[in-house]
């Protein structure tokens, strides 16, 4: 067994055949000068590798050699092995025994392991949504609503005073009186120093009477014989005066609230809502 390079190679062939190196550039199209770079082991003449490769395979097959075998050698940079005549029974040139390098198998391992884990991705994404769905609370919205009703009845009226949970600026009071088959009302709003007293219901004229027990009051009320004001005290606690047929709107006015009491048409009227130390209080007559 013996080794040559493969310029060697290239060059005992052509030489067996009697060509000249331009003979080989008519054959093989490739310039003599880089015919003789191959056979001087000068592949760094030719400036691209892929051109190299190709021109060792076309000189290779125009010599009639093998050149899997020459390219294996260029690309292992290793020597050509070759046998004497008499040492191998059937051996041209061991060019065309020499068994090819296999090609590497390509491994799917790394692309199964990827999609494994795509897989386990998917799941414990589709865990946590699922758990998440599951322990969701869905608080359905409440609603709450009260209220008081406190009634007081005795022989002659009966009073009813509803407070619901919204709170408003202005107080209401409604106080209903029934008497045979006539009945009246009496509706307040209001706060402060001012009063606005709706009157429903009731036969007129529409008395009017205020009363003072300790307390000393100015009292006026429109339209009536109080129009220029009265004062109450303790030695004269009570006035009476009456809203005459066809006044719808008269306007009461008192001096000191505290301690004074207003009946409107035989009702008691709430005064509780005027906080000041003076007020008024606007009566409407429907």
């Amino acid at each position: 067994m013996r080794q040559k390079s493969i310029g060697e190679v290239l060059k005992e062939a052509r030489e067996s055949r009697g060509w000249s190196f331009a003979d080989v550039q008519r054959k093989t199209k490739i310039q003599a000068k880089l015919v003789q770079a191959l056979e001087y082991n000068d592949f760094e003449a030719i400036p691209d590798p892929a051109y190299a490769r190709s021109f060792l395979q076309r000189y290779a097959e125009v010599l009639e050699l093998d050149a899997s075998v020459l390219l294996d050698a260029y690309d292992s940079k290793s020597l050509v092995v070759y046998y004497e005549e008499g040492e191998e029974s059937n051996s041209d040139i061991d060019l065309r025994r020499k068994v090819k390098k296999k090609k590497p198998v390509k491994s799917y391992l790394p692309l199964i392991y990827l999609l494994l884990a795509a897989i386990f991705i998917l799941i414990f994404v589709a865990y946590i949504v699922s758990q998440r769905i599951q322990n969701q609370v869905i608080t359905p919205p409440s609603t709450s609503s009260s209220y008081s009703v406190v009634s007081k009845s005795s022989s002659n009226q009966t009073t009813t005073v509803s407070i619901s949970e919204q709170t408003t600026e202005a107080s209401s009071t409604t106080t209903t009186s029934s008497s045979g088959e006539s009945s009246t009302k009496l509706t307040t709003t209001g706060e402060g120093s001012n009063l606005t007293v709706t009157l429903t219901g009731a036969t007129k004229p529409v008395e009017v009477q205020v009363s003072v027990t300790t307390a000393t009051s100015w009292i006026s009320l429109s339209d009536t014989d109080m129009a220029n004001g009265v004062t109450l005290s303790p030695e004269n606690a009570t006035v009476t005066a009456a809203i005459p047929e066809g006044v719808t709107t008269a306007t009461l006015t008192l001096g000191v609230v505290e301690g004074v009491t207003v009946r409107i048409a035989g009702q008691d009227l709430d005064t509780s809502a005027l906080t000041e130390q003076s007020g008024t209080i606007t009566l409407t007559i429907e």
